[in-house]
């Protein structure tokens, strides 16, 4: 089952169910919509008429990306809707012709990273500067975490369902890139099994960006935390 959250994205969605469904057929969605006043939920609405493997959860207001993930991959886990989920972006940046080869990693791995630093991956339509900064941020992060993953701030991400009731969701309090970076981080301390596949990244072809100055400290400070509980071996 994709996780989709969403904050005003209408003119995404139907364009996205319409590849997933031509690459991963049936899979089914659950979108996490934080009441968007664009009218996202009822778009969703609208395709479920015809698509019954369209889900749709509507929460009271902007509780953010970190919190839409967490209350969706519960019920998933809760309802036991589905043996695997896979975490995706709305905004058409992430490529659903990738999806055939993700399910098939999680019959092997816990976890499988969407990365765009392995050979084959990459970013698209992105300035030198913003590539730097970014591959930059993730040696980072990789550094102080210890995450066997070359990607952490991706937002495509295949969990098996076993390996995500071993962590207590409701400890995980971070948004944006902090909560996927904290969402591998727990994994792996776990004890789960990565794997990577190559995706290239691609810009948002509608919307907007919910990039902020107060996700891209989270992400700074998070790895500082993850190091300090290696040190001392903390929970």
């Amino acid at each position: 089952m994709l996780i989709i959250p969403t904050y005003n994205e209408k003119d995404n969605v139907a364009p996205l169910v319409e590849r997933v469904r031509r690459a991963a057929g049936n899979e089914p969605i659950l979108f996490a919509d934080d009441n968007s006043p664009d009218g996202t939920a009822d778009e969703v609405r609208r395709l479920q008429e015809r698509d019954p493997y369209l889900h749709l959860m509507v929460r009271p207001g902007k509780g953010g990306y970190g919190s839409a993930c967490r209350q969706a991959m519960k019920k998933v886990l809760t309802e036991n809707l589905d043996d695997h989920l896979i975490q995706f972006d709305a905004d058409l940046s992430h490529a659903p012709e990738v999806l055939p080869r993700v399910l098939e990693l999680l019959k092997q791995y816990d976890v499988v990273v969407g990365s765009r630093y392995i050979p084959g991956g990459g970013s698209a339509n992105w300035a030198l500067r913003r590539k730097m900064l970014s591959y930059g941020a993730n040696l980072y992060a990789r550094a102080l975490t210890g995450i066997p993953a070359h990607d952490l701030t991706t937002g495509f991400v295949g969990y098996r369902a076993e390996i995500l009731r071993r962590i207590d969701l409701d400890r995980i309090k971070s948004n944006g890139y902090a909560f996927l970076m904290e969402m591998k981080f727990n994994l792996h301390r776990c004890g789960a099994r990565f794997a990577e596949v190559p995706i290239i990244f691609a810009e948002r072809e509608a919307g907007v960006s919910k990039f902020n100055r107060q996700i891209m400290i989270e992400g700074v400070k998070f790895p500082v935390r993850a190091m300090l509980k290696r040190i001392s071996r903390a929970d």
